[in-house]
């Protein structure tokens, strides 16, 4: 057939067909690079009560794939794709052209990997572990990190709520005030870490939970950086080797066993991440609500197990004391008279306080020389 016919026919058969419209343009992703100029908490999703899902390091550089709809949240992955999770625009540093409404609009929820189930805890027995640890599990490889990072060997951290956070924990030994009565071997730790057990911790305070320690908006301004949670502002401040860890008593009273499992095991990682040996404690407890003071500090134990991190079974060593070493209110840890919290003497060791002294420092003994030296 000639050329000329070919084509003709062909122009026929084309015309005959009906017309498809060629497929939309799809706009490409816009493509920012921010930078976080501090530690940013990395949510699951654009919400501060979402769970947390890591922290962006100072100065890491941020790859923004999405934002929310209002434009307050951008979804982003640092460039080591070590951290991935929904930040708080205003927290970024953005180039000077970059526009987060471009971006395209994301619902992603970031895939939280599901916390053991709070069961195990319950097959936990309270009085079969001892109130001073026997092993120090992975302690010493948590304080040799920590010394690359630069902690202080000699600065203990307090970490927790009211009973924390209290004149009466530990800070008589940091200003010589104390009577070490027949436990006169502890002499050598309190030197050891001296003025540091009476430090003022940036993650301890009335009201204190486990939730509200990973959480930027509980940090103390005056001391902490945009976006720093309290325990890692503690840690950056002070740097310490070792935190002694205990919440249980109002986060029971605010939060599911769940929850409480959850945020406590994101402390864990958190210390062990910043080189800190966490030390975690059982709570004392809340007689109008023991069974779950008995569930809670299951899961404190049970924790401890799985990180093979040292443990004080305060709860324990509190149970053969008058009212569990509580105040009449059932609630607070009994206080010795006279501000005599760190004399460990009669009649002084009938209190909670002193116990807890006592039994703490027992534990820094053994977790100094068992770790640290």
């Amino acid at each position: 057939m000639p050329r000329r016919l070919l084509l003709a026919a062909l122009a026929l058969i084309a015309a005959a067909l009906p017309w498809i419209a060629p497929p939309p343009q799809v706009a490409a992703q816009v493509q920012i690079q921010a930078l976080a100029p501090y530690a940013l908490t990395a949510y699951s999703r654009p919400d501060r009560a979402a769970p947390i899902v890591g922290v962006f390091t100072p100065h890491a550089k941020v790859a923004l794939e999405g934002r929310s709809a209002d434009t307050a949240w951008v979804l982003g992955h640092s460039s080591d794709g070590s951290v991935r999770g929904w930040i708080e625009r205003r927290h970024l540093l953005l180039p000077p052209e970059a526009s987060v409404a471009r971006l395209l609009v994301s619902n992603e929820i970031v895939f939280v990997p599901p916390a053991p189930r709070t069961d195990s805890a319950r097959a936990v027995d309270l009085t079969s572990y001892p109130v001073i640890p026997l092993g120090m599990g992975r302690a010493r490889t948590i304080y040799e990190n920590g010394r690359i990072l630069g902690a202080s060997a000699r600065t203990v951290a307090k970490v927790g709520d009211c009973i924390s956070d209290n004149q009466h924990f530990l800070s008589p030994f940091g200003r010589s005030r104390y009577n070490l009565g027949e436990f006169a071997y502890l002499q050598a730790v309190v030197d050891h870490f001296g003025a540091s057990l009476a430090l003022d911790s940036l993650a301890a305070y009335d009201g204190l939970v486990t939730s509200a320690v990973l959480d930027p908006a509980f940090a103390n301004p005056l001391a902490c950086q945009p976006g720093e949670s309290p325990l890692r502002c503690e840690y950056r401040v002070h740097r310490p080797s070792v935190a002694v860890i205990m919440f249980g008593t109002s986060d029971l009273l605010v939060m599911s066993p769940a929850q409480f499992n959850t945020f406590m095991r994101q402390i864990v990682e958190d210390s062990i991440g910043a080189g800190v040996i966490p030390i975690l404690s059982t709570f004392p407890g809340n007689l109008g609500f023991w069974q779950e003071t008995i569930l809670y500090n299951q899961i404190v134990v049970r924790i401890a197990l799985d990180y093979n991190i040292p443990l004080i079974n305060l709860w324990l060593a509190l149970e053969s004391l008058p009212n569990h070493g509580l105040e009449p209110d059932g609630f607070h840890l009994g206080e010795p008279p006279y501000g005599a919290a760190c004399m460990l003497t009669d009649p002084y060791l009938s209190t909670g306080y002193t116990t807890r002294n006592l039994v703490t420092m027992q534990t820094l003994d053994a977790v100094w020389r068992g770790a640290m030296q």
